[in-house]
């Protein structure tokens, strides 16, 4: 018998439980950090800022994204797949080259309007301001070529009908889309933005004339 248990009222001390990490979810943190990006812009986002937003330390942080570039790629990649793949569908189901055209437009404004989240307001393309006057070459390299990737894809959507016109209506349409974004990050709402961009979007009528 040991002495311990020979005094009254004394036990043996309970084996001491290992602690377990802190478990939190991945979608919710790239969510958060995403709107704190598009709220901010890159440079105004710190580290601090990201680990309060995301509600984990610093460790833990680098544990599971790497470092704040490596997380804003990831975000960037992630809003870059789906859009592609808007831009793609709009193409492959519209009955027309115009009607396709317009819907590209009149997405971007539903996706780019001034709105209201957990972060803070936000408005305009994740590619064409987030890191817009960003100190972090690396990130503005991806950046630029996440936006050369858009207008590829617009590309090759138009040159399967109006092969003549493909270098017009790319860049017409990427105009748009830089005005579109940049009325957005100004505060425009998408019950004003939607009707200017379908009124935009119209005039594409005039250039796609083999639609």
């Amino acid at each position: 018998m040991s002495l311990t248990a020979a005094v009254p009222g004394h036990s043996e001390p309970s084996p001491r439980l290992r602690g377990r990490p802190r478990q939190f979810d991945i979608g919710q943190a790239v969510a958060r950090a995403e709107d704190l990006f598009r709220s901010r812009g890159y440079d105004r986002v710190t580290l601090n800022d990201l680990n309060r937003a995301i509600g984990i330390n610093p460790p833990s942080f680098y544990a599971a994204f790497g470092s704040k570039s490596l997380l804003f790629k990831r975000i960037a990649d992630a809003y870059l797949a789906d859009w592609l793949a808007a831009i793609r569908a709009a193409f492959e189901e519209a009955p027309s080259l115009r009607e396709g055209l317009q819907r590209v437009v009149v997405d971007a404004a539903r996706r780019f309007a001034w709105r209201e989240s957990e972060g803070g307001a936000w408005g305009g393309c994740l590619l064409l301001e987030a890191a817009n006057n960003c100190s972090d070459a690396l990130v503005v390299a991806h950046i630029r070529k996440a936006r050369l990737t858009v207008a590829a894809s617009l590309y090759r959507g138009i040159s399967r009908e109006a092969p003549e016109q493909v270098v017009s209506l790319t860049d017409h349409v990427m105009l748009l889309l830089v005005g579109i974004s940049a009325m957005a990050r100004d505060g425009v709402a998408e019950e004003r933005l939607v009707p200017l961009a379908e009124q935009a979007a119209r005039a594409l009528a005039v250039h796609a004339t083999s639609a």
